[in-house]
């Protein structure tokens, strides 16, 4: 409560019908209580450094440099920098910034805060800097990703030698921090044969794109041999198929009784329909990374355009066009489309690509409840967290690009014309919509039903 959401936390919420413990949470904890003596026995730490150090190979990190612990923590990069430094091994670090979980330009403060904190890591050096949209974030740009692997790999590009400098020069232009071109330090010389790397992620679908360029730069295209690697590892395990190729320090967070569970061991039908760019949320955190299709289950995903400001409409008019037709067939209980729209527009800052965004989505909710409508059926419209409806920084004018603290909507349509919702969180929705469904909630779920006499509005704590 009173902290800015975000993703994985508030799908797994949704699809759990209770609180899910956070691995970055649990990380957090474990620093806070058994200090980085924790973290620097870890087994996979511990293989990294004894493959790496007889052969003089370094360990690159690769890591956001944020305060906000969601996509990441330059707390956890400055341990690991100082852990693996104490271990004689050569480290680099390659700094992304923020810019999106934070304010747009309040990087380089994080930057300097993080300098200080490894200047006493004598093997510890920045390597590179450039901001998330360059190959951390899913939306990333084939230009922006081949830009930031020529930096991280070959250490092509204009240096700078004073980082926080740099940062300035980009702000002076314009620039936030998420959209920070890559840039190597003065003495940074590449990825070589024999060094190693470690992305210091919190999220499973952190950095995909820019890893497995990393990981495999034939396959991606960037190049026509690639340099062997002692190891690749991540905090936080990664999604398939780029996580298969990486060895992963902590678990992504998993959960049984799902909501899909308990669909598909009740008979019901189901169809999910998501969109590239936000694959993750409705496939992966709600579904607790479960690989296999259940009995019932079938999942839609479709392509999100490239340039998104160009293109706020995103997948919503195919997606639409799929429920619609799954709706004419009749034959699913149940069809869950994800809107990533406001979203994935709110956190670019551009107001008016965020407004055609919600415009985008309005039409195709209409749509959709014009169909539901003329067949008897239940509209059930659910938000995750709050984003697109602050876009203006309330202390300095300008654009906000955070997840927010605010509540969300979730609103009832058609069906039983006597239901009445009370407000709660997201961990009732579950098992509101079984109870909808005529099916049990599993024992597991801690959620309430919202299905009771209410006199306001229902907004649900995300």
């Amino acid at each position: 409560p009173g902290r800015a959401a975000y993703p994985q936390a508030a799908y797994a919420t949704l699809g759990a019908g209770r609180p899910v413990a956070q691995t970055a949470s649990a990380i957090a904890r474990m620093l806070h209580d058994k200090g980085a003596a924790s973290l620097a026995a870890h087994p996979a730490l511990q293989r990294l450094v004894a493959r790496v150090r007889p052969l003089g190979g370094a360990i690159h990190l690769i890591g956001m440099v944020t305060p906000s612990g969601i996509a990441g923590h330059q707390h956890h990069l400055a341990v690991l920098a100082a852990l693996l430094s104490h271990e004689g091994v050569r480290v680099w670090v390659h700094a992304v910034m923020d810019g999106q979980d934070t304010r747009p330009q309040s990087g380089i403060e994080h930057l300097a805060e993080f300098l200080d904190d490894i200047a006493g890591a004598e093997n510890a050096g920045l390597a590179s800097v450039m901001g998330r949209g360059y190959g951390f974030d899913g939306d990333t740009e084939p230009a922006a990703l081949a830009e930031a692997w020529r930096v991280l790999a070959e250490a092509d590009g204009p240096r700078t030698e004073y980082p926080t400098a740099y940062l300035d020069q980009c702000y002076r232009k314009g620039l936030n921090d998420d959209r920070i071109p890559p840039a190597p330090t003065s003495g940074y010389r590449g990825i070589r044969q024999d060094d190693a790397l470690l992305l210091v992620n919190l999220q499973p679908n952190d950095a995909l794109a820019l890893m497995g360029a990393l990981v495999d730069p034939v396959a991606a295209g960037f190049a026509q041999a690639a340099p062997a690697l002692c190891g690749v590892c991540s905090l936080v395990a990664l999604d398939a198929p780029t996580g298969d190729a990486v060895e992963a320090l902590y678990a992504s967070t998993t959960f049984g009784a799902s909501f899909g569970e308990a669909l598909s061991q009740g008979g019901r039908t189901q169809l999910v329909l998501t969109e590239t760019a936000a694959e993750s949320n409705l496939w992966n955190f709600a579904r607790s990374g479960h690989a296999a299709l259940r009995p019932g289950e079938s999942v839609l995903v479709a392509e999100t355009p490239g340039r998104i400001e160009k293109r706020p409409e995103l997948a919503s008019a195919a997606l639409t066009s799929e429920v619609l037709t799954a709706l004419k067939s009749g034959d699913r209980d149940i069809i869950a489309v994800e809107f990533a729209n406001a979203a994935l527009l709110g956190r670019t800052g551009n107001m008016r690509a965020t407004i055609a965004a919600i415009e985008a989505v309005d039409k195709c909710l209409g749509k959709i409840a014009a169909q539901i409508e003329k067949r008897g059926g239940t509209l059930v419209l659910c938000g995750t967290y709050g984003k697109a409806e602050l876009m203006i920084d309330p202390e300095t004018g300008g654009p906000w690009r955070s997840t927010t603290t605010s509540d969300v909507p979730f609103v009832l349509a058609g069906g039983q014309r006597d239901l009445t919702l009370a407000n709660g969180t997201l961990a009732d929705v579950a098992p509101t919509l079984l109870q909808l469904l005529g099916l049990e909630a599993p024992r597991e779920m801690t959620g309430r039903s919202l299905l009771a006499a209410a006199e306001a509005p229902s907004r649900i704590s995300a």
